[in-house]
């Protein structure tokens, strides 16, 4: 059974709690027509109620984490001349929309976690029922800053929902930030049972907490935390890899144990509340999506012959027939013409003409041939966190605090690439070649998961990752040329402060470097 978080949102806007006025900022203060909080808070139900509304509020899965493989050289947006054109071409400024979007969504889980603080005292529940709760809106503030921090850095951190009139607080440093998440996770994990099954899939849990935990201090250089925290999902025993890869990101495996947590949705949804866009925004033309993405040429090449060696150095690979003897994981991610889903054969004859594929190649991972026409919302669960990058983090982290590889780092990685019948790493790399290998794996294995631009930013690779001129295929087979792009390393390694909040704020919120 799926978590139903759409049922509340009626309640919740019927009763004003904690919702932003119609004032100017995001962070906004309680509206003052809001009806009195007093007649809501009583029952362990009235507390479950509010807290799984807070879901409903989860970092969007099509703008604001699959399309950021855009921003790498993973992929290019179709609509060059819409905020997702501009961020991946290097000349977009601190009025994107997407930033402000990005803001806005993070903070309004924010406030709602906030106010279910202040009223949690006043509820009539066992306290175990009530750490738990508390716990589970802890991990989703967590949640939220990361995603904030991850883009932006350092952000204002609040303690209470902030009232009308009532100033914003400074930003907090990127490592403050990067510190009080950490927190937030270690308060809540003890809490929370390892895993969730049956009908609170879909709700956080532990084993999420040590994974973001993990994450977090991957990407802040802190690697023997990041090692310790993906240990402790390792050894929960509970986690593990879902057998069919192309499956994972379908409806028949989104119970499995391989998701740590995810977005979920319902069945025949009625509307965006409980149902995704993700096939509207991704699937292509022909399958009555917008076909938003397209992968690029040197993505394709990234992924290797069935013998693990490259393109360039295995027997297997043929020019006239290059998907052929490819790693299982290309076709379970990327269209190429001649390809099918459901009852469409992919093509790329109209590419370039502002609607279709730019590059020849469209996205394939979460497109679901139930949903062709894309007649109704998708129901498809989105993954944020999943026990593949769990290993690769441990993988990666665990390299990094050794001299040289051992056998668990190989034994983390080649248990991804075990599934899908690739052969395990050759033995006897070095730590720096084992840290290329493990890279290309993340590359692979978590492509269009909102991973990869944040893999490079960590590494510092982003600049040259972007700026390699982007390859696609035309109609007859030829690689051509696409475009090339711009990035300032001195500006593009995060994102703009939303230029609104900027304003608003009176010279409280001070921007990133070099933008605008």
């Amino acid at each position: 059974m799926k978590l139903k978080y759409h049922f509340l949102s009626g309640l919740i806007l019927a009763c004003g709690l904690g919702l932003s006025s119609c004032n100017d900022s995001f962070l906004e203060r309680n509206p003052k027509d809001q009806l009195s909080d007093v007649s809501f808070w009583k029952t362990a139900d009235d507390a479950n109620k509010y807290a799984t509304g807070i879901y409903l509020y989860l970092i969007e899965p099509e703008n604001h984490t699959i399309m950021t493989d855009c921003y790498t050289d993973n992929a290019i947006p179709v609509h060059v001349g819409a905020e997702q054109g501009v961020l991946s071409a290097g000349t977009a400024v601190s009025s994107n929309p997407h930033f402000l979007q990005l803001w806005q969504a993070a903070y309004e889980t924010i406030r709602r976690c906030q106010i279910f603080y202040e009223h949690i005292g006043e509820v009539s529940m066992s306290e175990k029922a009530k750490a738990q709760l508390t716990a589970e809106v802890q991990f989703l503030e967590a949640f939220a800053y990361h995603n904030l921090w991850k883009y932006m850095g350092g952000v204002p951190i609040l303690d209470h929902p902030l009232q009308l009139n009532e100033p914003l607080p400074a930003r907090s440093s990127a490592e403050e930030t990067y510190e009080y998440v950490v927190k937030l996770l270690d308060k809540a994990a003890p809490n929370l049972p390892v895993i969730r099954t049956a009908a609170d899939h879909g709700k956080a849990s532990a084993g999420a907490c040590y994974a973001l935990k993990a994450r977090m201090a991957f990407y802040n250089h802190k690697y023997d935390v990041a090692e310790a925290a993906a240990e402790q999902v390792m050894q929960t025993g509970k986690f593990g890899l879902y057998p069919n890869y192309g499956d994972l990101f379908q409806p028949v495996a989104e119970t499995c144990n391989e998701i740590l947590f995810d977005r979920e949705y319902v069945e025949n949804p009625k509307d965006g509340n409980e149902g995704s866009v993700i096939g509207l925004f991704f699937s292509p033309c022909d399958f009555g999506g917008w076909e938003a993405l397209s992968p690029t040429q040197d993505m394709v090449d990234a992924y290797p012959c069935t013998d693990g060696k490259s393109i360039a150095e295995s027997p297997l690979y043929n020019p006239a027939k290059p998907f052929e003897n490819r790693d299982p994981r290309l076709a379970y991610s990327i269209f190429w013409p001649g390809t099918t889903c459901g009852p469409m054969t992919f093509n790329n004859k109209y590419m370039g003409d502002g609607s279709h594929t730019r590059t020849g190649y469209s996205m394939r991972k979460y497109i679901n041939p139930d949903n062709y026409g894309i007649q109704n919302y998708d129901w498809t669960n989105f993954i944020y966190i999943r026990y593949a990058e769990v290993l690769l983090t441990y993988a990666e982290a665990r390299n990094e605090n050794l001299s040289a590889p051992d056998a668990k780092v190989y034994d983390a990685v080649n248990q991804i690439r075990q599934r899908v019948n690739l052969p395990g790493l050759e033995e006897g790399l070095s730590k720096d070649q084992m840290r290329d290998a493990i890279r290309l794996e993340r590359r692979l294995e978590l492509a269009f998961e909102g991973i990869h631009l944040f893999d490079t930013r960590s590494y510092r690779t982003t600049e040259k990752d972007v700026t390699k001129p982007v390859y696609g295929i035309d109609p007859d087979g030829k690689k051509i040329l696409i475009e090339t792009r711009k990035f300032n390393p001195n500006r593009d390694y995060l994102w703009a402060i939303p230029l609104k909040e900027i304003d608003l704020s009176q010279g409280v919120l001070k921007q990133n470097p070099e933008w605008d």
